[in-house]
C-alpha cells in the first residue's frame, strides 16, 4: 500500500494551521534588475505587491555579473522582442529613470572596431540594422581608421574602421536594482529576502507559493498573479505548475577588472570587438568607479549553479582579446574578476515574455539575455500590459516618482 502523502494534502494541512496568510495582488519572483523593474513600475498602481528573492541581497545573480551597458539598440536582430524593447527601454531610461531614480550613470559612446574587410562589412550590417531597429541616423556613424584613432589613440593601429554609436550609457546594475527596489518599497511594495520558492499550487482563484529560508523556516504567500522573473531558474519555477512552454540554457561570461592606474589608456568610449567574429562582443570599457572592464567570454553548456564561477583558461582569454583591442593595456594590473551569465531561451533565442499556457495569471519573463539591462524598463511595461489584459489596474494618485530617501528598510 502506497503511504506517500500527496503534496496538496500537506499544503492544505499547513493552511489549516495558519490563521492568516499574506494576500497579494501580484507576487514577483526574483529580485534581479528585471524583477525589480517590474515591481517598481507596478507600484504605480493600487496593488498589494510582493517581491520574493532567494538570496539575502538583491541583484546577486545575472544582474551582478553584468557589463552595465545600456546599449543604443543596433545589435539585436530586427523584428525580435529584444530589438523592440532595447530601444523602448533606452528611451525610458533617458526620459524617466535617469531623472527619477537616484543611481549613477554616464553617457559613454561605443565603438565597434573592425580589423579587415570582412569585419568592415559587418559594421555596415550593424549600421543598417540599427536604422531598421529605429535608431536615428545621427546616432550612428561609420568611421575610417584615422577618425577612430583620433578618438582613441591607443586602440590597435591595425583598426580599419569603426561603428560609432552615440546613444549608449554606463550604469552600475546592482546599484540600479537597489534603487528600483527602494522606489517600489517607498510606494508600498513588500520585499522578502532569503525566501527560496519550494512549490507553487493553486487553490480556488489564488496561487499559494511556499518558500524556505536558510534556517529552514517555511512561509506561504498567496497571490492573484505570479510574475516569474527568476532568471536562470525561470524554467524551474515554471515546472512547479507543470509548465514546459520554454527551456533555458546558460551562457557564462567572465570579466577582468583592471586597476584605476590604467584608466587613462582609453578615452570615454566602450570599445567592442565585432560581436559575431572575435570574442562575441568582448569590450574594454571605462567603469563608473574609475576602473577598466574587460570581457566577457562566452561559454556554453554551463550548469545553473556554475554561472558565477571563474576559470583560469578564460581569465587568459580575456587578457588576450583585451590586448588585441588596446595593445598597450597592462592586463596584469587585474584587481578583480567576476562572472555572470546570459539566460538563453532555447526555442527562440529571444526574450520570452508571455502568460503561461497552464494559467494566464502566471506570467513568464524568461530568456532575458543581452540587451536585458537596456530593455528592463520596457520589459516591465510588457508585463503590465499582460496584467491589464486580464484585470483593471488603477493608477495611484500619490505615487512618489522621485526618491526622497536613501535606503529604506527591507523586510
Amino acid at each position: 500500500m502506497d503511504r506517500t502523502i500527496h503534496p496538496s494534502v500537506i499544503i492544505l494541512f499547513h493552511l489549516m494551521q495558519v490563521k492568516e496568510l499574506p494576500v497579494f495582488d501580484v507576487l514577483v519572483i526574483g529580485a534581479g534588475v528585471i524583477g525589480a523593474a517590474i515591481t517598481r513600475e507596478l507600484s504605480k498602481y493600487n496593488l498589494h505587491l510582493a517581491l520574493l528573492e532567494k538570496n539575502l541581497q538583491v541583484a546577486q545573480e545575472t544582474s551582478a555579473g553584468n557589463s552595465g551597458v545600456i546599449h543604443g539598440g543596433f545589435d539585436p536582430a530586427p523584428g525580435t522582442l529584444a530589438a523592440k524593447l532595447n530601444l523602448q527601454g533606452r528611451h525610458i531610461y533617458e526620459n524617466e529613470w535617469f531623472k527619477e531614480l537616484a543611481f549613477p550613470y554616464k553617457k559613454v559612446d561605443s565603438l565597434v572596431l573592425a580589423f579587415g574587410d570582412l569585419e568592415r562589412e559587418e559594421l555596415n550590417r550593424l549600421y543598417n540594422q540599427g536604422l531598421t531597429n529605429g535608431l536615428q541616423a545621427v546616432e550612428l556613424q561609420i568611421l575610417n581608421r584615422n577618425q577612430c584613432l583620433i578618438l582613441e589613440p591607443n586602440v590597435n593601429p591595425q583598426v580599419t574602421a569603426a561603428l560609432l554609436c552615440t546613444s549608449s550609457y554606463k550604469v552600475d546594475p546592482v546599484c540600479l536594482t537597489t534603487k528600483l527596489v527602494e522606489s517600489a518599497i517607498l510606494n508600498g511594495a513588500k520585499i522578502f529576502l532569503g525566501n527560496k520558492v519550494e512549490y507553487i499550487t493553486k487553490v480556488s482563484e489564488e496561487f499559494l507559493v511556499g518558500t524556505i529560508d536558510d534556517n529552514l523556516q517555511k512561509r506561504t504567500y498567496q497571490a492573484k498573479f505570479i510574475i516569474n522573473a527568476a532568471g536562470h531558474y525561470a524554467d524551474v519555477v515554471a515546472a512547479m505548475i507543470q509548465d514546459k512552454d520554454f527551456t533555458l540554457k546558460a551562457r557564462r561570461g567572465q570579466y577582468r577588472v583592471i586597476e584605476k592606474t590604467e584608466r587613462g589608456i582609453i578615452n570615454d568610449h566602450i570599445l567592442f570587438m565585432v560581436p559575431t567574429i572575435h570574442g562575441k562582443g568582448v569590450i574594454v570599457a571605462p567603469m563608473l568607479d574609475g576602473h577598466l572592464l574587460a570581457g566577457p567570454t562566452a561559454e556554453e553548456g554551463i550548469a545553473k549553479e556554475d554561472t558565477r564561477l571563474i576559470t583560469m583558461e578564460q581569465f587568459q582569454t580575456i587578457g588576450e582579446i583585451a590586448k588585441r583591442i588596446v595593445p598597450g593595456l597592462r592586463v596584469e594590473k587585474t584587481c578583480n574578476v567576476f562572472s555572470g551569465s546570459r539566460s538563453i531561451c532555447v526555442e527562440t533565442g529571444d526574450f520570452w515574455i508571455a502568460a503561461s499556457s497552464k494559467d494566464q495569471r502566471f506570467i513568464h519573463v524568461a530568456g532575458i539575455s543581452s540587451p536585458g539591462l537596456s530593455a528592463a524598463p520596457a520589459i516591465a511595461l510588457e508585463v503590465i500590459a499582460l496584467i491589464k489584459a486580464q484585470t483593471e489596474l488603477v493608477a495611484k494618485t500619490d505615487f512618489v516618482q522621485k526618491q526622497a530617501i536613501k535606503t529604506p528598510t527591507v523586510e
